[in-house]
């Protein structure tokens, strides 16, 4: 135990038994664990536990502005740290600080902008599709006002006094400075990995690995501020999500279902009823590219067309009604080979339609659909290492690119 506490020195003693807190309403109420009835045993061997807590060092003196941003029209998450980088990094307001972005309303600053409110506009280049079918997908600006305010300026001093108090001279812990260091921790790895929820994971954390279905097993970290008796820790652990997997649609619904495994070898093969509606289903919402031409769009799934793409028809600029099968002929050289099968409907609204087998599955995409048992299996033999093997993992991810900073 003396040798792997030498070789893991960065990692916290901790005592085998602390404390928590609870919030009740706006009150904290003490939770203490009840004590030995004795001083304890004195026989057997002393060892060390080793936690996966890394105390956190910080400066309590050091400011801290909290600003409120509002972004009309609201954005997605993803296009919200965008346009938050887009700002930062071409605008002289902000005194040469690069605050960090909860993607949602809180904005957070070591240095005091400029001014106390600010109102500007950014232009922000988005992909867009026209509305006549597949023709003209081309690239378009959208226009977001933003507004920023300063709400507080906040310091770790109860956070240094509520770390220090005891039973007696309790000290609610201060959630907003809390916060604050929580966002910033989740910064970086926000930037360079794939959050879920508290979660990050990365292909540097080893190659994702299949587990049946069209879905793979990615593995990734956890990470979360805790107060502990020691000091402020950051509790870090080692976990595994299942995501779908990046390859053509039609080989995603080889792997998907069943009944369509030999798809690829039965390409007059048609969707009909129940097994049409799973297929839907399954598609919707997924994040696809296209392999036809060379293009940094991404499209969302939203249905599977009514009509086959031998029979689909859309409308061009200019009026004449156009078959799919002709247009991608014409404009792209490529014969559609899977005729019988609807094409992917990527608009809500207007009529943009995508053959199957020029789609591909974006990376990236958390797998939501429930996991088989086979599945289920596979995923729990990805996240199962043995003490010594989970140990080394967390250490080098709290050295390593992409752990929290």
């Amino acid at each position: 135990v003396d040798e792997i506490m030498h070789q893991v020195n960065t990692i916290q003693e901790v005592d085998a038994v602390s404390y928590g807190k609870q919030q009740l309403d706006t009150h904290f109420q003490l939770l203490v664990a009840m004590k030995r009835p004795d001083s304890g045993g004195k026989q057997g061997i002393p060892v060390r536990l080793v936690a996966n807590h890394f105390l956190v060092e910080f400066d309590s003196s050091l400011p801290v502005f909290h600003y409120d941003i509002k972004i009309s029209p609201a954005p997605s998450k993803e296009i919200s740290r965008l346009i938050k980088q887009n700002f930062v990094e071409e605008n002289s307001l902000f005194s040469g600080s690069f605050p960090v972005f909860d993607g949602r309303r809180n904005l957070y600053s070591p240095i005091r902008f400029q001014s106390d409110r600010l109102d500007f506009l950014v232009n922000l280049p988005l992909p867009a599709s026209s509305s006549t079918g597949c023709s003209n997908m081309t690239q378009r600006h959208k226009l977001f006002k933003v507004s920023i305010k300063l709400v507080s300026r906040l310091d770790g001093t109860d956070l240094i006094r509520c770390l220090a108090s005891d039973e007696e001279h309790h000290v609610p812990l201060p959630q907003e400075y809390l916060h604050a260091l929580d966002v910033v921790l989740r910064e970086y790895p926000t930037e360079n990995c794939i959050p879920i929820n508290r979660s990050f994971y990365s292909r540097s954390m080893g190659e994702e690995r299949s587990i049946g279905g069209g879905a793979v097993g990615l593995g990734g970290f956890f990470q979360s501020l805790r107060p502990t008796q020691q000091g402020l820790a950051l509790n870090v652990n080692f976990s595994v999500a299942a995501f779908h997997e990046s390859i053509s649609i039609i080989q995603y619904l080889q792997k998907r279902f069943n009944s369509l495994r030999d798809l690829s070898q039965r390409k007059t093969r048609t969707l009909m009823g129940e097994e049409r509606n799973e297929v839907e289903k399954a598609l919707r919402n997924i994040r696809i590219f296209v392999c036809h031409r060379d293009t940094d769009q991404r499209f969302r799934v939203f249905s599977l067309t009514s009509e086959t793409t031998e029979n689909l028809r859309f409308e061009s600029k200019d009026g004449e009604l156009l078959r799919v099968v002709d247009y991608f002929k014409q404009h792209y050289n490529h014969d559609i080979q899977f005729r019988n099968l609807p094409c992917l409907q990527i608009s809500r609204t207007k009529p943009c339609y995508i053959p199957m087998e020029l789609c591909i599955v974006c990376e990236g995409q958390k797998y939501i659909s429930k996991l088989s048992d086979e599945q289920t299996r596979k995923i729990l033999q990805l996240g199962c290492q043995k003490p010594r093997e989970r140990m080394g993992i967390i250490n080098g991810l709290m050295h390593g690119d992409v752990g929290p900073t």
